[in-house]
């Protein structure tokens, strides 16, 4: 049994904590929603795992805490997770990821498997897209890492490394006075593939997509639609259903076997740290105009 304090601002750690209840292999043991709880806790009590859930400002203080405490870290995907938290992870060899990452989401694992085994050929134009509500909240908030992290890895995961990035970012306020707020990046794969990502604060609700091309077929994906996913190869269309557990279990009990050392962590210190390097050369385009060279790095695995 491994315990767990679900941590981050008040209200903030719900959908957190029922992830955590479905796991019958984990305890919660506090639940912190101050730097100051969380150090109480982490004082007083025997603790595996911190869950940080969102957190308005820089997760970094949250995550020094918790590694210095010789705990494993789950981080909220889009957190202002810093450069030095990561490292910090590192030198105190703390397992760290970012939560609900696609790695573990149903429809793109089982994208990802099939672009490896050759279902689609040499891959050439990839478009994915994910749209969510405007918020007050993300007004200040950097799209590209708050709401593009998760594309980032997952396409550094399924495709390889990425060399060249491009962006553009459109920013206004509507009648009813809301920020909406747009995004695509233009990521050119080492491989040779060009993938679009179009990012969205606009929709009603949360939307994903994706649109996976080669010279010998293609893979889709719509949120929105009955079929989770489908793949033509000529003149063959095939469609895939899922059952069983979301991505929040699935990723949360693989963690909990990493923990224990009964597997290897899927996602690394390396691949946040590469995602993240995506996120900023996405925003020094917006800022030049110009695309931005990336060196490579990472783990493909």
């Amino acid at each position: 049994m491994v315990k767990v304090v679900v941590a981050g601002e008040a209200g903030t750690s719900v959908k957190e904590s029922q992830a955590w209840f479905r796991i019958t292999e984990a305890e919660i043991v506090g639940v912190a929603d101050s730097l100051s709880s969380l150090r109480e806790i982490l004082q007083g009590t025997e603790v595996d795992i911190v869950d940080i859930g969102s957190v308005t400002d820089s997760t970094d203080p949250w995550v020094t805490l918790a590694a210095q405490a010789g705990k494993h870290i789950l981080c909220a995907e889009g957190s202002a997770l810093g450069r030095e938290g990561i490292s910090l992870c590192d030198q105190h060899d703390i397992m760290l990821q970012f939560a609900n990452t696609l790695r573990f989401a149903p429809e793109y694992e089982q994208a990802h498997e099939q672009i490896k085994n050759g279902a689609i050929g040499k891959a050439g134009v990839i478009r994915v897209r994910r749209g969510a509500p405007t918020s007050s909240q993300n007004a200040d908030k950097c799209i590209f890492q708050a709401l593009g992290m998760r594309e980032f890895d997952w396409l550094r995961w399924t495709f390889g490394e990425v060399e060249r990035v491009m962006a553009r970012e459109v920013k206004h306020t509507n009648e009813p006075g809301q920020i909406v707020h747009y995004a695509l990046v233009m990521l050119r794969m080492a491989s040779g593939a060009i993938a679009h990502v179009e990012l969205s604060w606009a929709e009603g609700t949360e939307h994903t997509s994706f649109e996976l091309t080669g010279d010998q077929g293609m893979i889709a994906h719509d949120s929105r639609e009955s079929t989770p996913i489908r793949w033509s190869r000529g003149e063959q269309l095939l469609s895939t259903t899922f059952q069983g557990m979301d991505l929040m279990q699935r990723q949360r009990e693989h963690f909990i076997r990493c923990v224990q050392k009964q597997e290897g962590s899927r996602l690394h210190s390396r691949d946040l740290l590469a995602a993240l390097d995506i996120a900023s050369a996405a925003r020094e385009s917006v800022k030049t105009g110009q695309p931005v060279k990336l060196m490579h790095g990472g783990d493909e695995g």
